[in-house]
């Protein structure tokens, strides 16, 4: 470990995803009072803070990929001591720091009754036991609410709200992936086609935004039925769109784009007729994300200059 991040003024730590210890400095070890690492998270926790790290922690770094300020009581030489810890999800682990806090709040008191409470049902009959495998099932019934929820976040997160297309945040990462991919597979390209409503405008002012809606609807409808994975449509402004096709071959991706074209002029969609100006380019060795877009962009505009309706490559 790096000696700066060995020496920090707090504690620094690496966890698996199944909450074993990967790495640990040495203030952490000083906080724990321990000359070695321990094995797993469970091992340095007091037993409240233990079920209070199941019950939160788990389900919420699985939603939001992050905690912030986690109020948990370590075990250290058979005493509890208050900390908070941020926790980050990176490549597959667990990244924390551990900042030492002076019991004085609210939560300590609620804290120090959970662990009495949790030392109690452990002193408990049979009875007690099965009461408390019930808890634990509907723990894990929350749990698995969490993960669905997580689902559900993650779709309204990648997905644009009104069309259902990937958004713009999507195609970003999307075309920085593409990029990473070319850069790494030499010889390996792709084609970004950028294109617009022609006079959008014009069908909101003439037939009101509600019909301006539909026709953006349908048109996405229509798109989802002729791109497929691996290549990517997604919807990065008001009446743009974007898409990444993954075929290295540039001249059969401005054929694509023709045809996607002419099929949407010959198309109405809520009975209106509408046209769209394209631009596309390919990856060029040296390229970032905003000079491929720049290109594709000033392909787009080339289009539009010369009276719309039509794809300019580059």
């Amino acid at each position: 470990m790096d000696e700066r991040l060995d020496l920090l003024p707090c504690g620094y730590f690496v966890l698996t995803n199944g909450w074993e210890f990967v790495e640990m400095n040495q203030t952490m070890r000083d906080i724990l009072r321990l000359d070695k690492m321990p094995r797993h998270m469970h091992d340095v926790l007091t037993v409240p803070s233990k079920v209070y790290f199941q019950t939160y922690f788990v389900p919420s770094i699985a939603v939001h990929h992050e905690i912030r300020e986690m109020y948990l009581n370590f075990k250290v030489d058979k005493r509890p001591l208050p900390a908070l810890m941020n926790v980050s999800k990176r490549n597959g682990l667990y990244e924390g720091i551990v900042v030492q806090i002076k019991v004085r709040d609210e939560y300590e008191n609620q804290l120090l009754k959970s662990k009495k409470e949790a030392e109690k049902i452990q002193q408990q009959t049979d009875e007690a036991y099965n009461k408390l495998l019930g808890l634990l099932e509907e723990v894990k019934y929350k749990q698995q609410q969490l993960l669905e929820l997580n689902e559900e976040l993650q779709e309204l997160a990648t997905r644009d709200e009104l069309t259902g297309l990937y958004n713009r945040r999507v195609f970003r990462r999307s075309l920085a992936a593409a990029i990473d991919r070319a850069k790494l597979h030499t010889p390996c390209s792709f084609s970004l086609l950028l294109f617009d409503i022609d006079h959008f405008k014009t069908v909101n002012d003439t037939h009101g935004h509600q019909v301006g809606d539909e026709v953006l609807k349908e048109l996405a409808c229509k798109l989802e039925n002729k791109i497929y994975s691996p290549d990517i449509v997604a919807r990065i402004g008001g009446e743009e769109f974007a898409i990444l096709f993954d075929d290295p071959d540039h001249q059969r991706n401005c054929e694509r784009a023709e045809e996607l074209r002419s099929y949407i002029e010959n198309c109405e969609l809520s009975n209106i007729s509408i046209t769209v100006s394209m631009g596309i380019t390919s990856f060029q060795k040296g390229d970032q994300s905003k000079y491929i877009y720049g290109r594709a962009d000033d392909a787009q505009y080339t289009s539009k200059r010369n009276g719309r309706n039509r794809l300019t490559c580059i």
